[in-house]
């Protein structure tokens, strides 16, 4: 035990320390006679316990305590004296020494010794631990503020007490997340305070609340509580701060059962189901979109048999003798036929799967796309403008790449809807990147183009700028297209003045990867 002990007196020392060795301390003391020295031995190191005298030439026990005191350091202080006043030792114990021992009575010296040295490590442990529970409190704060689902914490009466900032991303109530040094939610200035109730953010909620709450009040003369179980999650609609609906998924939890009534509190989990629910939708309408086009295909079918009928029929007709304006007309039938079995054909090949690559003709594969569409385009006033320098044929599935041409082409026919000119263009190109030789096609048109934010989410499953018609899955599919003919887009848009799509299919060493790739549905 280090002892830091007030003493002018080296012969009180010696007795003091020889008493506390016979009854077993192994003591180191270290004697001071003034605040100078003390604040030195203080600095060196703390010790175990102090004693002081009360009077010194040129200190005092009392002022020692204060030393102490100032100091920060929670040891033990034990007034000794020779002859002191009771008055003197009131103050002393007021003042914060732990005891008052006179030198003629040190039998108290030791119990009083054991006593305090016990309570100074009960108060370090209570220290610890409150230390150890104020920083769970602050990781389990920070949890609940950075995980993605919200948490509100209501009172019986429905009052929001907490919520956490998932919930003021969802929800829009700033002042839900904003709390005060007491935990309590802080309005900000003007904010209506039926916003921090949970009728007015959520009626199910409070329903859901009122009825957990009921369950735990005790029937009359029965001060039992019982708790219910939690409620089963169960979806339901939030209103934001603009007065929007919010699809949400809710989970509750009593919190304290067992408390007072007026204590009672309910927490809910809130999920955000928007993105789920507009999934839900869009592969809704994306397996509409397949079971039109597989109905589309099978109709193509059954005509194509029906048509080659009536082109042997026209055939034969024409080897008969006709006047001249009857030959006319007929011509004129005969390539209005001849369009119809052409377009018949393209339904079936956009259908078809592709099964393997094929060496394919560009330009020939985009001429079928502009065919398909070449009514869609012409109701839209579009002027189509076609560049097409030669090019030498390309292993493709073909199938997949007219499909990515046509999404490119059909959203450019989509940015023009009062018209405008469209441009389609093929030329021999170079992968700026790797050097490999291939092929650039390129879609621009002049129509309403493109913001950068929504370029920079055009290629993400689901997002679409065409409200209900859109099902946000074309440029998405096209992109996984081309990654997998080692081919990549490239796309320069201004709003209101148009928008290019680049798209690069490499030539050599492409082969193998088309062949190799596994096929996309």
């Amino acid at each position: 035990m280090n002892v830091l002990l007030i003493e002018d007196n080296p012969d009180d020392s010696l007795l003091l320390e020889r008493h506390l060795r016979r009854n077993g301390f192994a003591v180191e003391v270290t004697r001071v006679e003034t605040s100078v020295e003390m604040l030195a031995s203080l600095d060196l190191s703390q010790p175990d316990i102090v004693l002081a005298d009360y009077n010194l030439p040129n200190f005092s026990g009392p002022a020692a305590l204060k030393i102490l005191k100032a100091s920060g350091i929670d040891v033990p202080f034990i007034m000794l004296s020779g002859a002191v006043s009771e008055e003197s030792a009131v103050e002393s114990m007021r003042a914060g020494a732990q005891d008052y021992v006179t030198k003629q009575n040190l039998a108290r010296l030791v119990p009083a010794i054991e006593r305090e040295l016990r309570e100074v490590g009960a108060r370090r442990d209570r220290r610890l631990a409150e230390s150890a529970l104020r920083a769970s409190e602050a990781r389990f704060h920070r949890l609940v503020e950075a995980m993605p689902i919200g948490l509100l914490i209501s009172d019986s009466t429905g009052r929001i007490v907490y919520a956490n900032a998932a919930v003021e991303r969802m929800l829009g109530y700033s002042a839900l997340a904003s709390e005060n040094s007491q935990g309590s939610p802080a309005l900000e200035p003007g904010e209506p305070a039926a916003k921090l109730v949970l009728k007015a953010i959520c009626p199910a909620l409070a329903t859901v609340a009122e009825r957990a709450f009921a369950n735990l009040a005790p029937p009359p003369g029965d001060d039992r509580r019982e708790g219910p179980a939690n409620a089963e999650a169960f979806e339901s609609t939030c209103i934001t701060s603009a007065g929007a609906n919010l699809e949400v998924l809710i989970g509750t939890a009593l919190l304290n059962p067992s408390a007072r009534p007026e204590d009672q509190q309910l927490a809910a989990f809130i999920a955000d189901l928007t993105l789920q629910k507009r999934s839900e939708e869009i592969l809704r309408r994306t397996e509409k979109l397949a079971v039109a086009g597989r109905l589309a295909a099978s109709i193509a079918h059954e005509i194509n048999n029906p048509l080659e009928a009536i082109t042997n029929c026209m055939f034969l007709v024409g080897q008969t003798e006709l006047k001249e304006d009857a030959r006319a007309y007929l011509a004129m039938a005969q390539n209005e036929l001849d369009r119809v079995s052409q377009i018949t054909m393209q339904t079936l090949r956009f259908y078809r799967q592709s099964t393997r690559a094929t060496n394919t003709d560009i330009q020939d594969l985009i001429g079928t796309v502009l065919t398909l569409l070449e009514q869609r385009m012409m109701r839209h006033g579009l002027a189509v403008e076609r560049r097409f320098r030669a090019t030498p044929t390309i292993l493709i599935r073909d199938g997949e790449i007219r499909q990515v041409i046509a999404n490119l082409i059909g959203n450019a026919i989509d940015a023009l809807p009062e018209g405008g000119r469209l441009a389609v263009r093929t030329a021999c190109s170079w992968d700026w990147r790797t050097g490999r030789p291939g092929i650039r096609i390129t879609v621009a048109d002049n129509g309403v183009g493109m913001s950068e934010e929504t370029q920079s989410r055009i290629f993400e499953a689901f997002f679409s700028t065409k409200g209900i018609t859109g099902t946000g899955l074309g440029l998405w599919i096209s992109r996984e297209i081309m990654e997998k003919h080692e081919g990549h887009f490239r796309v320069r848009s201004l709003l209101g003045r148009g928008t290019v799509f680049t798209m690069f299919l490499p030539r050599e060493g492409s082969e193998a990867a088309v062949e190799a790739a596994p096929y996309l549905a």
